[in-house]
Parts: structure tokens; sequence; C-alpha cells
């Protein structure tokens, strides 16, 4: 399934804008569950000109992740 959302946002409005879509999906089509995701992010500036370098100089290529933090309690089924 492929979600896509148009124009120049910021950070704030882009992760609001996914947000947003997610809690449809699962209102609309009743889904609760998902095996992974892939997400491609188009970085520019304020200027709509493509960022292809960190602040340190390194290109930007690929983050990886591994779910979201699990603290003790989830863990310990508390």
């Amino acid at each position: 399934m492929q979600i896509t959302i148009r124009g120049a946002l910021t950070m704030a409005q882009l992760r609001q804008a996914i947000f947003e879509q997610l809690h449809e999906l699962e209102d609309a089509y009743a889904l609760a569950y998902s095996k992974g995701a892939t997400l491609y992010v188009n970085p520019v500036n304020e200027h709509g000109e493509p960022v292809l370098l960190m602040r340190d100089g390194r290109v930007i290529s690929k983050v990886l992740s591994d779910g979201p933090y699990r603290n003790a309690a989830d863990d310990l089924k508390l």
C-alpha cells in the first residue's frame, strides 16, 4: 500500500500528515497491524532546494529503525 503526501512541508507538518493518514487507515479500513514500512523523504531547505548532505558533510542515504522505544515496563509486562 502506498501513501503519497504532496507539497513542501516542514518536518512537523509531514509528521502530522503521516499520523493522520495512519489514523485514517485504522478507522476507515480497520487495519490494526503492519509488517514494517518504508518511508522515502525528499529533504529540502527553506527555499525548496534539495539537501543531500548532513551538517558534518556526509551524504544522507539511509536511516534504519528497529521500531519505537520499548521501556522496561513493556519488557517485563507490567
